[in-house]
This record gives C-alpha cells, structure tokens and sequence, in this order.
C-alpha cells in the first residue's frame, strides 16, 4: 500500500509540473547578408556584433571569388517568420 501511494504521489507531482510549465520564446537563427558586392572579415564581425550582437562571416556569393558579408545572430521565433 505505501509503494502505491508513493507512485501515486510522485505521478501527481509530475502531473502537475507538467501541467504549470509555460511555453518559452525559443530563440532561433536568423541571417542577414550585410554587404552584398564584398567581404572584409575584420569589418564583418565588427558590423554584425554592433548591430545583432552576432557573428559575422564572409560566404561565398554564388559568383566564384565573390564573397558577401553574412551575419548570424539569435532572434526571436516572431521575428524569423517576419524576415522570410
């Protein structure tokens, strides 16, 4: 009987936790391409840190030898929707 009544105080416990934990605003990964016609890596992460707070890197620009500036910063789910 004890062994019963554990269980079935620790599946209501759990019941409950479960039950009152609210939804979090997960943060997700959002782009933006900073300087389309060129890439100075320096000059990159320094723009992308002061305006998201991000990382920026140079990627390729689909022309061969062209590279774009393209900064990566955490954003909220809301604002990734808006920005596709």
């Amino acid at each position: 009987m004890t062994k019963f009544l554990n269980f079935a105080l620790c599946f209501l416990l759990i019941i409950s936790a479960t039950l009152n934990i609210s939804q979090v605003n997960a943060q997700h990964r959002c782009t933006e391409i900073l300087n389309p016609t060129g890439c100075v890596l320096y000059d990159c992460k320094k723009e992308c840190f002061e305006k998201h707070n991000g990382n920026g890197l140079c990627s390729s620009g689909g022309t061969i030898g062209q590279y774009v500036c393209t900064c990566v910063y955490n954003c909220n789910f809301d604002e990734s929707n808006s920005l596709n």
